[in-house]
């Protein structure tokens, strides 16, 4: 019999028989943490998820849990491919406890290929024309210096051109309590969405540069016990335009500008309690956003926005799993600049069945739902492949059912069909979820307008 269930059956008969359950039985301390396979990544970066230490005393009761819930926190660094945890009694009546690794591959140079479009269906309802494809060159570091720092360099070039910086250092102090991420960015465009019309965007096409865009940021970050973050980002913005762009939407960046300079600040807060970040069946996710463009008078901008988000993901057992979250966002009732504006289309900010619509606005409600069954959970071992962070493949199929519900409010409306009143999208699906947290969906939604077919997307759904 293996040793760590010796203790549990020792106190169930105990319980049984009607005995007093020694101290043993109710709580036993901590001897050792034993980490496994962490080559690279600290000891520190590890222990900082932990809400348990040596010496500390765990409930019996709760001792599986507990210890589950703690590999799950240290799958959530996405330092890993899989983590593994046991724990085993030991002669003096302690525990040891063991959490075993695998790391992925944390340096990564590859080649660049995706649409310019923004999602696949836009792109493929767009004719499938590469022409409309961005390729180039990424470089990754996903665990600099084995301290969970990120460094990326990003360099895209063909329907646009796009050069990238990203630092981030989660833990700056001691405590590891302050992170940091310094972002900069510039952007050439040939083609330059300049309007909506009837909820689709219209392109201005040129075998020239008419349009770029600079972007510096520095952010920093506090986190709060496990599962409370709080940041504050301060990022500036230089854009130019040609003037062929402002004559087609003098709206563009408002009055004809050809250039639109700004600041902005940006606070948010994220309460994250998931059982795995980027495909999560369990736990709950709250988040709040404010942010203001132009903070001072000279600048080009002048407006707020604030967003709230609630998400909940529930077990009910036998494999199956349902998903909901509630979204919405207001912006101060003023003049925003087209460039400027967020509704639905962008991200995952949309009703499924609404993705090839871009529908402007200064606000909007959305509240998307999701049923899953777990068909299919298993690793494959290729043992022909040497490398142990590609020999093995999970794969996971989960046939899904959604339905969703949104409103955009746009008080300059022009020429939208679906702005200004609610929208609804349900359907099926299918999501297959495999290496290095890799999601795709596949999904057929039928929605209010009538419209039918099939959409495709990479990543969670929120």
């Amino acid at each position: 019999m293996r040793p760590k269930y010796q203790l549990a059956i020792y106190c169930i008969i105990l319980l049984v028989i009607g005995k007093t359950l020694p101290a043993l039985c109710q709580n036993i301390a901590v001897d050792t943490i034993i980490f496994k396979g962490n080559e690279r990544t600290k000891l520190s970066i590890l222990r900082r998820e932990l809400d348990f230490f040596e010496r500390d005393s765990l409930q019996v009761s709760e001792l599986p849990n507990r210890i589950e819930f703690n590999r799950r926190k240290l799958m959530n660094t996405n330092l890993f491919i899989w983590v593994k945890s046991d724990y085993h009694q030991l002669p003096n009546g302690r525990i040891s406890v063991i959490f075993e690794f695998l790391e992925q591959w944390y340096v990564l140079a590859y080649p660049l290929f995706q649409l310019a479009d923004r999602n696949f269906n836009d792109w493929w309802s767009r004719g499938k024309d590469f022409d409309r494809a961005i390729y180039g060159l990424n470089f990754r570091h996903n665990n600099f210096m084995g301290r969970n720092e990120k460094v990326f360099l990003n360099a895209e070039t063909g329907f646009n051109n796009k050069y990238e910086f990203v630092y981030q250092n989660p833990y700056l102090d001691r405590k590891k309590t302050i992170g940091l991420l310094l972002n900069w960015q510039y952007a050439s465009l040939k083609n330059v969405p300049y309007k909506t019309i009837s909820d689709t965007l219209a392109y201005k096409n040129s075998n020239q540069f008419i349009a770029e865009k600079w972007t510096g940021s520095i952010e920093f970050r506090k986190r709060f016990r496990f599962y409370d973050f709080q940041r504050i980002e301060f990022k500036y913005t230089h854009a130019n335009i040609d003037k062929s762009v402002a004559q087609l939407n003098p709206a563009y960046f408002g009055q004809g500008q050809l250039s639109q300079n700004f600041s902005q600040l940006e606070y948010a807060f994220s309460y994250d309690f998931r059982d795995f970040i980027n495909y999560p069946l369990r736990g709950r996710k709250l988040d709040v956003i404010f942010t203001k463009y132009g903070l001072s008078p000279r600048e080009h901008v002048d407006f707020w926005e604030s967003s709230a988000s609630a998400a909940y993901f529930f077990d009910l057992g036998n494999n199956f799993f349902i998903a909901t979250q509630v979204k919405a966002k207001i912006s101060r009732d003023t003049y925003i600049p087209y460039a400027n504006q967020r509704g639905f289309g962008y991200a995952n900010d949309l009703v499924r069945g609404y993705e090839l619509n871009v529908i402007d606005g200064t606000g909007f409600f959305l509240w998307r739902n999701t049923a899953k069954f777990q068909l299919f959970s298993r690793t494959f071992h290729i043992p022909f492949l040497p490398f142990k962070q590609i020999n093995q493949i999970p794969i996971a199929i989960y046939p899904t059912v959604f339905a969703d519900i949104g409103y955009v409010y746009n008080p300059f409306i022009e020429s939208s069909k679906n702005a200004n009143k609610w929208l609804f999208g349900t359907g099926l699906g299918v999501d297959f979820v495999t290496y290095y947290n890799f999601v795709a969906r596949v999904g057929f939604p039928v929605t209010n307008g009538g419209k039918t077919g099939m959409v495709v997307a990479l990543g969670r759904e929120f």
